[in-house]
């Protein structure tokens, strides 16, 4: 009975989903022939791709997906610091400064879940980097291209081989600098792949860790439990009855140097730590941080730490 549930739960999802990125890679389409600037074409994008996920979110209330009471704050206190630097960029008295959203990877369903969950604020100005298949299924691929997402290219598709094709993403990665160095955001997921155990996060790639460093973007954290049990990992398609929990951190309000310079300061720093180059050291402490924050959602979630549905 339970798996036929399931079954009937995925089913419906599925057609609604569906159906709702139909729509929106289509007005994506008859949108892309106006004269449009190219950032607010990609902002407009967003905005519809968010509005077709939440739709489809709330056509399966038995995908129960919660916010922690903290979040909210946390985000008016990033969005209050970027909106300072905007007024000094438009008064010609400073550049931009980038900002980085880091998450946890267990699920397809991350990516849903960040887009339906961010201020629209903050996704209209943020991009992804998505493997370069993505940018061949159908729909999809619409989605991707429209919003201005960035590929990544692997010469090896073998999980958790990480050769790639250096020519085709450094080409990719001057985008990537461009749209920060334009006043752009950038979402990504720390630890490169999907995690097939999602209580113990990954070491962080020092690729992402570098970047932020070279930019020195200021960092926040969005963490969410609970995801792989409504779309399970190797699933096609969610909608699976299901909690998730899912919150927000500002992990480096003042940027990545800043939040390495402090940990350099403090006394308790062992030998090991204090040998490291700074992008390691942020690597570490940055996935620490996370980890913490999600040992912390998946208590909310159960009152006991395990999964109620396991």
């Amino acid at each position: 009975m339970g798996a036929m549930l399931g079954s009937i739960c995925q089913a419906s999802y599925g057609v609604v989903l569906l159906l709702n990125m139909l729509w929106a890679a289509g007005a994506m389409k008859l949108l892309s022939l106006m004269p449009l600037e190219k950032k607010t074409y990609q902002g407009i994008c967003l905005t519809m791709i968010q509005l077709a996920w939440r739709v489809s979110s709330f056509f399966a209330p038995w995908m129960r997906c919660a916010e922690d009471e903290t979040s909210a704050a946390e985000w008016e206190c990033i969005q209050k610091k970027m909106a300072q630097v905007d007024q000094e960029v438009s008064k010609g008295e400073g550049k931009p400064r980038p900002l980085m959203i880091l998450g946890n990877h267990t699920s397809f369903f991350d990516t849903l879940l960040s887009a339906q969950s961010f201020p629209t604020a903050v996704l209209w100005r943020c991009r992804t980097y998505m493997d370069s298949g993505l940018f061949k299924l159908p729909i999809l691929s619409t989605v991707c291209r429209s919003i201005g997402h960035f590929a990544v290219y692997f010469k090896s598709t073998e999980e958790g081989v990480f050769k790639v094709d250096k020519e085709k993403n450094d080409a990719e990665d001057k985008l990537v600098s461009e749209h920060l160095d334009t006043g752009g955001w950038l979402c990504f997921f720390p630890e490169g792949q999907v995690n097939k155990e999602p209580d113990t996060l990954l070491p962080f790639r020092f690729g992402g860790m570098k970047k932020a460093l070279d930019t020195d973007s200021r960092l926040i954290m969005f963490v969410s439990v609970g995801n792989t049990k409504v779309w399970p990992k190797k699933a096609k398609i969610g909608g699976l009855p299901g909690r998730v929990r899912y919150g927000m951190r500002v992990l480096a309000p003042d940027g990545a140097k800043a939040f390495v310079a402090e940990l350099r300061k403090q006394k308790d720093l062992d030998e090991e730590d204090k040998a490291m180059e700074d992008h390691v050291l942020l690597a570490k402490h940055a996935q620490i941080r996370m980890q913490a924050q999600y040992d912390k959602l998946k208590v909310d979630l159960n009152g006991d730490g395990k999964n109620k549905s396991d």
